[in-house]
């Protein structure tokens, strides 16, 4: 019996030492995560009831959406507005690297109501308080970029998480420039440069969509006057990769998937917004091409996902937003609005708004489709196509306009897109959109679960272990709207 004990013993002290070797590489904060709710709040519940009130205007019914985010944004700020942290999984990024994605990329939501001319004091919907949102975004970017401070977001190195949220920092500025910017210090206006010049220069080994964060904040700065001559290697790189009706492959592996959508079109619009004079030849067809495209590919019953990052499935509809924006005549208003009310309506309906935020998944949290580098946060790149909206004044076309029918909900359609590697089908009648990529063989793949290996993995590491699920991402040889990579992510 004692020998028993004694081997025991070895073997608890054995885990625990290998416990206490394995979490020297454990994730800044893992223990400071909060787990999101199970099930939508009473507060949830409410901001989605108001969104999806019929008889609302169009403008009055995405307000209570920006309403809701903003409460979110307060509720889980800072007491220096640096970071939000909000519930959900953690992050390969770690803890403060989280908090730094939830500031920003939910203030530029913020920022375009600026921008738009609406109160820049408005009540916090969850507290009747007023929330000066200039003051507010003001003492974030300076405690966030003050190298002194304790809320300083971190220096920026090559390959670093820091220069992907920079990009929407220079959203920010530039949205919210004649009263933010404009009216900041010399020295005020030095230190965030600064930090915004780190990520200009530091190296990356991402051949991808990260090209173009640099050329963002380059641009930004460029504008401002705080860099001498704007480096465009990244994008003459990037560029290079587009394919057809202005979507790019995602890096030199030759992925194509709706990075195009909420990531590479939304770069390039922005580039375009702080520059116009800047390749619009290139830069204007491109992107109405895209808002074409993208506008096939979006149902009122959802989406044929595919590729990395679900959750940002609401940002979807950007490009329609984005071309629109440049030219109605090609994508009228009405048809931008209709591809971004058709796109919340349905994820709404479906219960993914979350503790002032968005669930982790297509539909519900998944842990089958939360990427490693995915925490709190992230998925409020799915807000893009929101920020769109909302930049846009109550008077503006975009809100007043008849409401244009969208491609599927027309007529049935057949787009062949050969050098995507893509055949898009539309059925009118079901409002079904498929995505046929011959190249695939895989009729079918399940999404795999999270092991038990990879919980046990997780728990005494510290770190995100996730299953990968790239057979089912990228290798289906049909991706549906009615069946999200092949294998029904979350409730239909």
């Amino acid at each position: 019996m004692r020998r028993w004990i004694a081997a025991l013993s070895v073997l608890v002290l054995a885990g625990v030492l290998s416990a206490a070797i394995v979490r020297r590489d454990a994730v800044d904060g893992w223990s400071s995560y909060r787990a999101m709710s199970e099930r939508p709040t009473a507060a949830d519940r409410a901001a989605a009831a108001a969104f999806l009130d019929g008889r609302a205007a169009p403008a009055a019914r995405f307000e209570a959406l920006f309403g809701y985010f903003l409460a979110g944004f307060v509720a889980n700020a800072s007491a220096d507005f640096a970071r939000v942290d909000y519930t959900g999984l953690p992050s390969d990024r770690g803890f403060r690297v989280s908090g730094l994605e939830g500031f920003a990329r939910t203030a530029p939501l913020l920022g375009a109501w600026i921008h738009s001319g609406r109160p820049a004091v408005i009540p916090d919907p969850a507290s009747g308080e007023p929330v000066d949102l200039v003051a507010v975004l003001r003492q974030g970017i300076l405690a966030g970029t003050d190298p002194d401070g304790p809320s300083y977001w971190g220096d920026v190195r090559g390959d670093d998480q820091r220069i992907v949220e920079s990009a929407d920092i220079a959203r920010l500025l530039w949205l919210t420039r004649p009263v933010l910017w404009d009216r900041l210090g010399e020295a005020e206006q030095a230190q965030v440069a600064a930090w915004l010049l780190q990520a200009v220069r530091a190296e990356i080994t991402f051949r991808n969509n990260w090209d173009l964060f640099q050329v963002v904040v380059a641009t930004f700065l460029d504008t401002v006057g705080r860099i001498p001559q704007v480096e465009r290697n990244g994008y003459r790189t990037f560029i290079a990769n587009l394919r057809e009706s202005g979507w790019f492959t995602d890096g030199p592996t030759g992925e194509v998937d709706f990075y195009n959508a909420w990531g590479i079109s939304y770069d390039l619009f922005w580039i375009h917004q702080m520059k116009p004079d800047f390749d619009p030849a290139f830069l204007v067809p491109a992107l109405v091409e895209s808002g074409r495209l993208t506008a096939h590919l979006v149902s009122p019953r959802g989406i044929p996902i595919l590729g990395r990052s679900a959750c940002y499935r609401t940002a979807v509809p950007s490009p329609v937003l984005a071309a629109s924006m440049l030219d109605p005549a090609a994508i009228p208003p009405g048809l931008a609005r209709r591809a971004l009310d058709a796109t919340w309506t349905y994820f709404v309906e479906r219960d993914v708004l979350r503790d002032g935020s968005l669930t982790m998944g297509y539909l519900e949290t998944d842990l089958r489709l939360v990427d490693r580098y995915t925490g709190p946060g992230s998925c409020h790149w799915g807000l893009r196509s929101l920020t769109l909206a909302i930049m846009q004044p109550p008077v503006d076309p975009f809100w007043t306009a008849p409401a244009v029918p969208l491609p599927v909900e027309r007529a049935d359609f057949r787009l062949d897109l050969p050098k995507l590697g893509w055949v898009v089908s539309g059925s009118q009648e079901t409002g079904e959109i498929r995505i046929e990529i011959p190249a695939n063989t895989l009729p079918a793949a399940g999404l795999e679960d999270q092991s038990l290996s990879m919980k046990l993995w997780e728990t005494l590491r510290q770190r995100p272990a996730r299953p990968p699920n790239d057979a089912a991402r990228y290798g289906l040889n049909r991706y549906s709207s009615a069946d999200p990579y092949g294998s029904a992510s979350g409730r239909p």
